[in-house]
């Protein structure tokens, strides 16, 4: 039952991202959170210093606002794929690992990997919802093709 739990909130996440709109991609966080994109090289080196980073959902609320309504780029269609997810209870909450490929496609309808990563979530129930209190996107390309707009 808890990993169906988990599967449908990482579907929902990325449906988020995916189809929209946007505003509802911070809801799935708890209020004092940890969302980081950090390459697997830093990462296993100890180095959390990351493409993104956010500690509280405002800087997520933040970052969804400026995404929609205030960053200049061209538009793009995110699509990620999952793989299953692993999980363990902690205690503190379930760890979750699974792997990820998102593709982006541009406007001139060219689609492109914009990365391999596997995410690295801890988990936890608030009021009988499951809910991010740590999402760490470690991504294995060592290029990333064009600049990172929207969340992962």
């Amino acid at each position: 039952m808890t990993l169906r739990r988990i599967e449908r909130l990482q579907l929902s996440y990325i449906s988020a991202i995916d189809e929209g709109p946007l505003d509802n991609w911070p809801h799935f966080f708890t209020d004092k959170c940890l969302y980081t994109v950090v390459s697997r090289d830093n990462f296993d080196r100890g180095m959390e210093l990351g493409v993104m980073r956010f500690e509280s959902v405002g800087m997520l609320i933040d970052r969804a606002t400026a995404t929609q309504h205030a960053a200049v780029f061209a538009p793009r269609i995110i699509r990620h794929l999952l793989g299953p997810a692993m999980v363990d209870d902690t205690g503190e909450g379930y760890r979750s690992r699974c792997n990820v490929a998102i593709y982006q496609t541009s406007p001139d309808g060219d689609t492109m990997l914009l990365m391999t990563a596997i995410y690295n979530d801890l988990i936890v129930e608030q009021d009988g919802v499951l809910k991010f209190k740590e999402k760490r996107v470690i991504y294995d390309t060592h290029r990333i093709p064009d600049s990172i707009v929207y969340p992962l």
